[in-house]
Parts: C-alpha cells; sequence; structure tokens
C-alpha cells in the first residue's frame, strides 16, 4: 500500500510537472512568434501609411536591428519567416521583405530561455518528489503498520505495537493505541487463562479470538445444560441428556456410559451404543475408576487390560469424590480419532458439569432410600409401605384383581436372641429377607413391618389359592434353610397369616389388621403354618378384648 501511495503521488507531480513545463514552453514559443510578427506588422503599416514609400523604405532601414528592406512582387498572401527574413504582404502582388540584423539570436534565446524553463520545471519535480516523500514517508509507514498490527489482533495477537519518530498530535494516538493493545493482551491471557481452568486441554486455533469466542459459547451452553439438568427430577434424565449430548451435539457411534455407587463397589450400564468393548462387573477391574483419571489408548497403547477390542478408546471418569463415579467410555477408530480428538475437552466438562448435579441428586435418592429401606435387610420398611399402600390397592380395584397381603412373623425369635446373641438373631433376619425376596415375584412387595415381622403384597393374584401356595412355598423355603450362627447352624420356622383384598375388606390398611389377626391364630394354633383369615377370627378378637 505504502509503495502505491508514493508511486501515485510521484506520478501525479511528474506528469503534473511535465504537463506545465511543456505548455510553459510551448506558450513562451508562441509569444515570441507572435512579438516578430507584431514587430514586422508594425513596420509594413509604417510603410503603407506613409505619403512617401521611398522615404519610408529610408525610415525602416536605419531602425535599430533592420538589416535590408525590399518590396518584392508575390501572389501569396501569408506572412513568411524564413530565417532572418519576414515577408509582409502589403497589396494583392507585393510584399515588403524585412531583413532582421540578430533575428537568428533571437530564436536563440528562445530556445535557451525554453530549456532552461523545462531544467527548472524537472529539478522542480525532482525536489518536490523528494520532500514529498520524506514528510509522506513516516505516516505512510504509520498507516502500514497500524494496518498490521489491526490484522494480527483481528486474529488474537496482540503484540503489534508501533514505534514512530513522528513527534505530533499522532504519536500521542499512537502511545493510546499501545496501551489499549497491552490492555487488550492481559484482558485477552487471563481470558485463556480461565478457559484453560474450566476446560483443560482445551483446543487452540491459529485466530485466537474465534478460538476464545467459540470456547466461550460453548461455556454458556455448558453453563445451561447445567441449570437444565439442576431442574431434572431423576438422575435418568440428566443421564439421557448427556446420551443426548453425546449423540446429537458430538456425534459419537460408540460409546458406553457406566454408574459406580462408590459404597458397594457396584458397576452398572446406563446406556450403549455400538460395540460392547469392554465387560467391567467389578468396580474395582475398572483403571479409569480405580486411577480417577482419563484412560487414553491413543497415548499409552493397550493400557487397559480389561479392553477387548482392537479400536481405540478413551474412558473418562466423572465425580466429586463422593457416593458416586460416572465413568464414559468411547471407542474411536483411527480416523473418527483424528476427526474427534478435539472435541474430548469438551466432552469432560460436560461431564465434569453433571458430575456434582449426579452427584447431589444420587446422594438424595440414597438418603430418601435409606429412609424407606431397612439398613439390616435391605427390604422396603413400614414408611415405605405407608407411602405407597393406597397407590397400590386403588390400582388393583381398577385393574379388578386381588391382592395377597401375608403377615409374617418368625417363631420363638426372642429364644435367639437370648441363647445366641443379637448377631444371630439378625443373621436370622437376614437368611428370612432372602427367602422372602426369592419367593416371590419382582413386582410384589416385600416390607420388614418391625422386629422380625414382615409383610409381602402379592399384586395381580388371580384366585385365593395362588396366595395360600406362595405363602406355602415361604414357610417350607425357610424352614428347611440352614443358617450359620456364631459357628452353629440351626433351622427357624415362621408363621404366616394371610388375607385378601379387596376380598376380606375394602379398606386396605383394615386387610393388613386382618393378616396380623391371622398370624395371631397361626401362632396360637401352634406356630409354624399358614392361616387364611376368616370372619371368625374378628368375633373371637372382640371376645378376647
Amino acid at each position: 500500500m505504502k509503495k502505491k501511495i508514493l508511486i501515485f503521488i510521484f506520478l501525479v507531480i511528474t506528469v503534473g510537472g511535465v504537463i506545465f513545463t511543456v505548455f510553459t514552453a510551448y506558450r513562451f514559443s508562441t509569444i515570441t512568434d507572435l512579438a516578430i510578427k507584431h514587430s514586422a506588422e508594425t513596420i509594413r503599416d509604417i510603410y503603407i501609411y506613409s505619403g512617401n514609400k521611398d522615404e519610408a523604405l529610408k525610415l525602416i532601414k536605419n531602425m535599430p536591428n533592420i538589416d535590408k528592406v525590399d518590396v518584392i512582387d508575390s501572389k501569396d498572401t501569408k506572412i513568411n519567416h524564413i530565417k532572418n527574413c519576414i515577408s509582409v504582404p502589403i497589396s494583392n502582388d507585393k510584399k515588403l521583405s524585412i531583413h532582421f540584423k540578430s533575428l537568428a539570436e533571437f530564436e536563440n534565446e528562445k530556445y535557451q530561455v525554453i530549456l532552461e524553463t523545462i531544467i527548472i520545471n524537472l529539478i522542480f519535480i525532482a525536489v518536490s518528489n523528494l520532500l514529498l516523500n520524506w514528510l509522506i514517508t513516516p505516516y505512510l509507514n504509520f498507516f502500514e503498520t497500524l494496518k498490521e498490527s489491526i490484522e494480527k489482533a483481528r486474529h488474537g495477537d496482540f503484540s503489534g505495537k508501533i514505534n514512530t519518530k513522528l513527534k505530533n498530535e499522532l504519536k500521542k494516538i499512537i502511545e493510546d493505541y499501545n496501551s489499549f493493545l497491552d490492555q487488550l493482551n492481559k484482558n485477552f491471557t487471563l481470558i485463556n487463562n480461565n478457559l484453560q481452568i474450566l476446560i483443560p486441554n482445551i483446543p487452540q486455533k491459529k485466530d485466537k479470538l474465534i478460538s476464545v469466542q467459540e470456547n466461550m459459547q460453548t461455556l454458556a451452553n455448558i453453563n445451561k445444560f447445567k441449570k437444565i439438568i439442576e431442574d431434572d427430577s431423576n438422575i435418568d434424565e440428566i443421564y439421557n441428556r448427556i446420551i443426548d449430548i453425546f449423540e446429537n451435539k458430538f456425534k459419537l457411534k460408540n460409546f458406553k456410559l457406566y454408574a459406580v455407587l462408590n459404597q458397594r463397589q457396584e458397576i452398572k450400564v446406563i446406556y450403549q451404543k455400538g460395540e460392547n468393548c469392554c465387560n467391567i462387573g467389578i468396580a474395582g477391574l475398572c483403571r479409569a475408576y480405580r486411577t480417577s483419571k482419563e484412560i487414553n489408548s491413543i497415548k499409552f497403547p493397550h493400557i487397559c487390560p480389561e479392553y477387548i477390542c482392537n479400536t481405540n478408546y478413551i474412558c473418562i471418569p466423572f465425580s466429586t469424590g463422593g457416593t458416586f463415579t460416572g465413568i464414559a467410555s468411547i471407542n474411536f477408530s483411527d480416523a473418527e480419532y483424528k476427526e474427534k480428538k478435539d472435541i474430548i475437552p469438551y466432552i469432560e466438562a460436560y461431564l465434569n458439569e453433571s458430575a456434582s448435579i449426579i452427584e447431589a441428586k444420587y446422594t438424595l435418592d440414597l438418603m430418601k432410600q435409606n429412609s424407606l429401606t431397612d439398613q439390616l435387610t435391605g427390604l422396603y420398611n413400614r414408611r415405605y409401605l405407608e407411602e405407597i399402600l393406597d397407590k397400590i390397592a386403588a390400582s388393583a380395584i381398577r385393574e379388578n384383581s386381588l391382592l395377597g397381603i401375608l403377615m409374617i412373623d418368625v417363631d420363638y425369635f426372642k429364644k435367639v436372641n437370648d441363647t445366641l446373641g443379637h448377631d444371630a438373631g439378625d443373621e436370622v433376619l437376614k437368611e428370612l429377607s432372602k427367602v422372602l425376596v426369592n419367593s416371590v415375584r419382582d413386582s410384589d412387595f416385600v416390607v420388614r413391618f418391625g422386629g422380625e415381622e414382615f409383610i409381602i403384597i402379592l399384586q395381580n393374584i388371580k384366585d385365593e389359592e395362588g396366595i395360600t401356595k406362595v405363602a406355602e412355598k415361604i414357610r417350607e423355603a425357610f424352614a428347611n434353610t440352614k443358617i450359620t450362627v456364631s459357628g452353629k447352624t440351626i433351622t427357624k420356622t415362621i408363621s404366616i397369616g394371610v388375607s385378601i383384598f379387596p376380598k376380606d375388606t375394602k379398606k386396605i390398611w383394615e386387610a393388613i389388621k386382618y393378616s396380623d389377626l391371622a398370624l395371631y391364630e397361626a401362632k396360637h394354633k401352634g406356630r409354624n403354618r399358614v392361616v387364611r383369615f376368616d370372619k371368625k377370627l374378628l368375633e373371637e378378637a372382640d371376645y378376647q378384648s
């Protein structure tokens, strides 16, 4: 740009100077020719208008610089200029031929003046170009440097400070501009450092401004994502959003999402897409979980012995160090890794932001679960039964099905505690819990009602006989169960009272009471038996009360 401007100025001055020189020389030559012509015409007028032509010729001959004057015959009416002689027409066939003494010198003087004019103008052109170049070049250098600096700044490089020798108002502008660049560089460095903290190993593009803009937008999206999952009602909704991010935003084709419950070292698959390359059933076998570090086979081939495929893999643990740890295992081909490697930090950022929310919700769920489950047996407790029983009853009435209610109690349980200790009693309750769970369907509810009492709610029962069969099955299974306590093997029995809702009563809690009465009758008749509720038990209960 600088060269173009200098060339343009040089051409303007040079072309303008040449045109002016040519015009000046031309006008000077024209004026001198007119002066000679007018002198000849003046002499002709003296001759024409004089009364005595001979005296007029003598007078003209005596004029300074006139060498000779003659009247010649000629039909040419033009003024002819030949060397030192000028012929001026005085009539249709006569001319006055005037010979000047110094006309040639005059002509030479004319050309000398024109030549001097040309030389002066050429010197002026050269001096003007040099002077303007000297004056303008510092400003052109400034604008050239400013252009380069702005171009660098546009791509995030704020190191292009401007140095100049100018000492006018422009120097103050340059100082302010350099100070502005310094401030931009500090702010940009601060933003970039903070981005590196929020998204470690964040990829950097050549155009730093675009890179920062994209990363800031990613942070905004992650923050928006975090706010959304904070309002999700359960962990499954959060998992679904993570899966959606993986599939639709990052276009991952092969990945697996695990959840590890730290307290129990239990690992479970949340979601799988593509090939199954890792069959970890025990949390401790997972290297990413055990080390709490990202596992990358690109950097360290065959680093994880549990990985069974030939593809590349990255396993990313995400946790806040509490009760929950998540693991995202992503499989790549070589081509996919080249395409996707720059998004790994963003995936980690999404997972890390999710971890605290999942941890909080999992802890709340765990607290709720602990409040609704029995710590010894892992079964639902009475509080849980109180929350769901009315809903179960309403569903049974709506579907026109029966609920079988089994009230269960361990026979002579106090003797176990008194003779073998409370640890032995706890072991008996645990074994009974296993028998109860294994004897019913997943849709049925097994509840520790209190102490050694348990309740089973059998759903979707079509006939009464089926309920009684399940109760007998449970009684026999527990009677045949050998329990090892304090180095001894014992067996225990249970008594079961059975009621049916809504056959026995339309009120579900009344049905619970009826099963309790049937249990009391089983105890009364000798224990280790199943007793079906009968209306007579109500009469006996009233009589006894």
